[in-house]
Protein backbone atom coordinates (compact mmCIF):
# COMPACT_ATOMS: atom_id res chain seq x y z
CA UNK A 1 0.00 0.00 0.00
CA UNK A 2 2.90 2.13 0.21
CA UNK A 3 3.87 2.05 -3.65
CA UNK A 4 2.50 4.09 -6.62
CA UNK A 5 2.76 0.00 -8.01
CA UNK A 6 5.00 -2.08 -9.73
CA UNK A 7 6.49 0.05 -12.41
CA UNK A 8 9.07 2.79 -12.02
CA UNK A 9 8.19 6.39 -12.22
CA UNK A 10 9.85 9.66 -11.72
CA UNK A 11 9.39 11.03 -7.88
CA UNK A 12 7.90 8.07 -7.09
CA UNK A 13 8.64 4.76 -4.71
CA UNK A 14 7.75 1.34 -7.20
CA UNK A 15 8.34 -2.41 -6.46
CA UNK A 16 10.83 -2.07 -9.27
CA UNK A 17 12.54 1.14 -8.14
CA UNK A 18 13.24 -0.55 -4.91
CA UNK A 19 14.23 -4.15 -6.13
CA UNK A 20 16.52 -2.65 -8.88
CA UNK A 21 18.01 -0.51 -6.07
CA UNK A 22 19.12 -3.87 -3.78
CA UNK A 23 20.50 -5.66 -6.86
CA UNK A 24 22.66 -3.00 -8.00
CA UNK A 25 23.98 -2.14 -4.86
CA UNK A 26 24.16 -6.39 -4.55
CA UNK A 27 25.60 -6.86 -7.97
CA UNK A 28 27.49 -3.32 -8.60
CA UNK A 29 25.97 -2.83 -11.75
CA UNK A 30 23.19 -1.28 -13.14
CA UNK A 31 20.06 -3.82 -13.22
CA UNK A 32 17.13 -3.37 -15.49
CA UNK A 33 14.20 -5.76 -13.92
CA UNK A 34 11.34 -7.72 -15.73
CA UNK A 35 8.14 -8.98 -14.21
CA UNK A 36 5.69 -10.98 -14.98
CA UNK A 37 2.74 -9.15 -13.68
CA UNK A 38 3.33 -5.31 -13.68
CA UNK A 39 0.49 -4.20 -10.79
CA UNK A 40 -1.21 -0.75 -9.86
CA UNK A 41 -0.99 1.27 -6.83
CA UNK A 42 -2.60 -0.75 -4.06
CA UNK A 43 -2.04 -4.75 -5.71
CA UNK A 44 -0.81 -7.05 -3.96
CA UNK A 45 1.54 -9.37 -5.06
CA UNK A 46 2.16 -12.92 -3.34
CA UNK A 47 3.57 -15.02 -6.05
CA UNK A 48 5.83 -12.16 -8.47
CA UNK A 49 8.13 -13.71 -10.67
CA UNK A 50 11.09 -11.43 -12.24
CA UNK A 51 13.80 -12.10 -14.12
CA UNK A 52 17.28 -10.14 -14.99
CA UNK A 53 20.44 -10.20 -16.91
CA UNK A 54 23.80 -9.77 -15.22
CA UNK A 55 27.24 -11.34 -16.25
CA UNK A 56 28.59 -11.78 -12.37
CA UNK A 57 28.73 -14.90 -10.64
CA UNK A 58 25.63 -15.27 -8.58
CA UNK A 59 25.15 -17.61 -6.11
CA UNK A 60 21.39 -18.00 -5.77
CA UNK A 61 21.20 -18.29 -1.98
CA UNK A 62 23.39 -15.67 -1.16
CA UNK A 63 21.61 -13.17 -3.47
CA UNK A 64 18.28 -14.01 -2.05
CA UNK A 65 20.07 -13.40 1.52
CA UNK A 66 21.71 -10.19 0.24
CA UNK A 67 18.73 -8.79 -1.58
CA UNK A 68 16.50 -9.23 1.38
CA UNK A 69 18.88 -7.59 3.31
CA UNK A 70 18.88 -4.46 1.38
CA UNK A 71 15.31 -4.75 0.78
CA UNK A 72 12.46 -2.63 2.62
CA UNK A 73 10.64 -4.73 5.10
CA UNK A 74 7.02 -4.58 3.08
CA UNK A 75 9.17 -6.15 0.10
CA UNK A 76 10.62 -9.77 0.09
CA UNK A 77 12.47 -11.93 -2.23
CA UNK A 78 11.05 -15.57 -1.38
CA UNK A 79 13.34 -17.97 -3.92
CA UNK A 80 16.63 -17.28 -6.21
CA UNK A 81 17.13 -19.37 -9.27
CA UNK A 82 19.50 -19.68 -12.42
CA UNK A 83 17.45 -19.90 -15.77
CA UNK A 84 18.37 -20.22 -19.19
CA UNK A 85 19.75 -17.04 -21.36
CA UNK A 86 16.58 -15.49 -23.05
CA UNK A 87 13.91 -16.53 -20.21
CA UNK A 88 11.87 -13.26 -19.34
CA UNK A 89 9.42 -13.17 -16.48
CA UNK A 90 7.02 -11.71 -18.97
CA UNK A 91 6.71 -14.70 -21.10
CA UNK A 92 4.33 -16.83 -18.96
CA UNK A 93 1.71 -19.23 -19.98
CA UNK A 94 -0.76 -18.10 -16.78
CA UNK A 95 -1.15 -15.95 -14.20
CA UNK A 96 -3.31 -16.45 -11.29
CA UNK A 97 -5.06 -13.85 -9.46
CA UNK A 98 -7.40 -13.76 -6.01
CA UNK A 99 -9.75 -10.81 -5.33
CA UNK A 100 -10.80 -10.68 -1.53
CA UNK A 101 -14.64 -9.82 -0.50
CA UNK A 102 -15.71 -8.99 2.91
CA UNK A 103 -19.46 -9.55 3.44
CA UNK A 104 -19.73 -8.61 6.89
CA UNK A 105 -21.43 -5.60 9.10
CA UNK A 106 -18.16 -5.33 10.95
CA UNK A 107 -15.40 -3.02 9.17
CA UNK A 108 -12.59 -5.32 8.71
CA UNK A 109 -9.63 -3.12 10.90
CA UNK A 110 -6.84 -5.35 10.64
CA UNK A 111 -7.58 -6.76 7.10
CA UNK A 112 -8.31 -3.35 5.40
CA UNK A 113 -5.72 -3.03 3.25
CA UNK A 114 -6.57 -6.10 1.32
CA UNK A 115 -10.21 -6.66 1.44
CA UNK A 116 -13.12 -4.73 -0.10
CA UNK A 117 -15.63 -4.27 2.14
CA UNK A 118 -19.16 -4.39 0.58
CA UNK A 119 -22.00 -2.67 1.94
CA UNK A 120 -25.75 -4.45 1.14
CA UNK A 121 -27.10 -7.60 0.94
CA UNK A 122 -24.67 -9.49 -1.57
CA UNK A 123 -26.01 -12.64 -2.93
CA UNK A 124 -23.58 -15.00 -2.99
CA UNK A 125 -25.48 -17.70 -4.99
CA UNK A 126 -25.90 -14.86 -7.86
CA UNK A 127 -22.18 -14.25 -6.89
CA UNK A 128 -20.85 -18.07 -7.50
CA UNK A 129 -22.81 -18.05 -10.88
CA UNK A 130 -22.13 -14.77 -12.35
CA UNK A 131 -18.11 -16.13 -12.82
CA UNK A 132 -19.34 -18.55 -15.41
CA UNK A 133 -19.90 -15.60 -17.80
CA UNK A 134 -16.09 -14.47 -17.56
CA UNK A 135 -14.52 -17.28 -18.72
CA UNK A 136 -13.20 -18.45 -21.95
CA UNK A 137 -11.48 -16.70 -25.41
CA UNK A 138 -12.83 -13.50 -26.35
CA UNK A 139 -12.44 -9.84 -26.61
CA UNK A 140 -12.74 -8.50 -23.15
CA UNK A 141 -12.36 -4.89 -23.83
CA UNK A 142 -15.69 -3.77 -21.85
CA UNK A 143 -13.50 -4.88 -18.82
CA UNK A 144 -10.67 -2.24 -19.56
CA UNK A 145 -10.28 1.23 -19.43
CA UNK A 146 -7.61 1.37 -21.55
CA UNK A 147 -8.93 -0.39 -24.71
CA UNK A 148 -7.17 2.17 -26.98
CA UNK A 149 -3.64 0.66 -25.85
CA UNK A 150 -3.74 -2.87 -27.46
CA UNK A 151 -3.91 -3.61 -30.76
CA UNK A 152 -5.93 -6.96 -29.72
CA UNK A 153 -8.16 -6.85 -26.47
CA UNK A 154 -8.81 -10.59 -27.12
CA UNK A 155 -7.49 -13.10 -23.91
CA UNK A 156 -8.24 -16.52 -22.73
CA UNK A 157 -9.27 -16.68 -19.47
CA UNK A 158 -8.72 -20.53 -18.29
CA UNK A 159 -10.83 -20.54 -15.09
CA UNK A 160 -12.97 -18.29 -12.63
CA UNK A 161 -14.59 -18.90 -9.60
CA UNK A 162 -15.43 -17.63 -6.56
CA UNK A 163 -15.43 -19.98 -2.89
CA UNK A 164 -16.45 -18.92 0.75
CA UNK A 165 -12.99 -18.14 2.57
CA UNK A 166 -13.99 -17.86 6.07
CA UNK A 167 -16.78 -17.01 8.55
CA UNK A 168 -16.50 -13.76 10.12
CA UNK A 169 -17.29 -14.12 13.66
CA UNK A 170 -20.97 -13.09 14.53
CA UNK A 171 -21.17 -10.73 11.61
CA UNK A 172 -20.93 -12.16 8.24
CA UNK A 173 -18.51 -14.28 5.44
CA UNK A 174 -15.08 -13.51 3.60
CA UNK A 175 -15.38 -14.26 -0.13
CA UNK A 176 -12.39 -15.29 -2.60
CA UNK A 177 -12.55 -14.82 -6.25
CA UNK A 178 -9.65 -16.80 -7.91
CA UNK A 179 -9.14 -16.90 -11.50
CA UNK A 180 -6.49 -17.74 -14.08
CA UNK A 181 -5.51 -16.22 -17.46
CA UNK A 182 -2.52 -16.43 -20.02
CA UNK A 183 -2.45 -12.67 -19.89
CA UNK A 184 -4.58 -9.99 -18.52
CA UNK A 185 -5.79 -6.70 -19.56
CA UNK A 186 -5.71 -3.39 -17.55
CA UNK A 187 -7.92 -3.54 -14.81
CA UNK A 188 -9.44 -6.19 -16.14
CA UNK A 189 -9.95 -8.16 -12.76
CA UNK A 190 -11.29 -5.45 -10.71
CA UNK A 191 -13.82 -4.71 -13.58
CA UNK A 192 -15.02 -8.15 -13.58
CA UNK A 193 -14.93 -8.26 -9.61
CA UNK A 194 -17.07 -4.81 -9.50
CA UNK A 195 -19.44 -5.81 -11.90
CA UNK A 196 -19.98 -9.15 -10.49
CA UNK A 197 -20.81 -7.30 -6.75
CA UNK A 198 -23.09 -5.41 -8.82
CA UNK A 199 -25.51 -8.32 -10.26
CA UNK A 200 -24.70 -10.19 -6.58
CA UNK A 201 -26.84 -7.01 -5.16
CA UNK A 202 -29.25 -6.55 -7.79
CA UNK A 203 -27.96 -3.38 -9.45
CA UNK A 204 -27.16 -5.24 -12.57
CA UNK A 205 -28.31 -8.72 -14.11
CA UNK A 206 -26.49 -11.36 -16.10
CA UNK A 207 -27.96 -10.38 -19.34
CA UNK A 208 -26.26 -7.00 -18.84
CA UNK A 209 -22.91 -7.78 -18.82
CA UNK A 210 -23.40 -10.15 -21.63
CA UNK A 211 -24.60 -7.39 -23.37
CA UNK A 212 -21.86 -4.99 -22.23
CA UNK A 213 -19.18 -7.58 -23.13
CA UNK A 214 -21.08 -8.24 -26.70
CA UNK A 215 -20.78 -4.74 -27.75
CA UNK A 216 -17.23 -4.21 -25.88
CA UNK A 217 -18.58 -0.73 -23.80
CA UNK A 218 -16.83 -0.09 -20.02
CA UNK A 219 -19.60 2.44 -19.43
CA UNK A 220 -21.94 -0.52 -19.07
CA UNK A 221 -19.99 -3.17 -17.26
CA UNK A 222 -20.21 -2.52 -13.19
CA UNK A 223 -17.72 -0.20 -11.21
CA UNK A 224 -14.19 -1.39 -10.49
CA UNK A 225 -13.27 -3.12 -7.81
CA UNK A 226 -10.84 -1.24 -5.47
CA UNK A 227 -7.10 -2.44 -5.82
CA UNK A 228 -6.52 -3.29 -2.33
CA UNK A 229 -8.60 -6.34 -2.43
CA UNK A 230 -6.17 -8.09 -5.22
CA UNK A 231 -3.45 -10.09 -5.49
CA UNK A 232 -1.26 -11.62 -7.66
CA UNK A 233 -0.90 -15.39 -6.68
CA UNK A 234 0.39 -17.68 -9.04
CA UNK A 235 2.57 -17.59 -12.38
CA UNK A 236 2.73 -20.45 -14.18
CA UNK A 237 5.64 -20.87 -17.19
Amino acid sequence: TAFSGWAKQPGRRTVQGEVERALGIFLRHPVIVRVAGRTDAGVHAAGQVASFVTGARVVPERLRLGLNALLPEDVAVSAVTCVPEGFDARAAVARTYRYRLWLASERPALERHFVWHVHGRVDTEVLVASAAVFTGRRDWRALTPSAHLYRDCTREVLAATWRPAAVIEGCGEEWIFEVTAHSFLHMMVRVMVGSMVEVALGRLTLDDIAAALTCGERRRMGRTAPARGLMLMRVAY
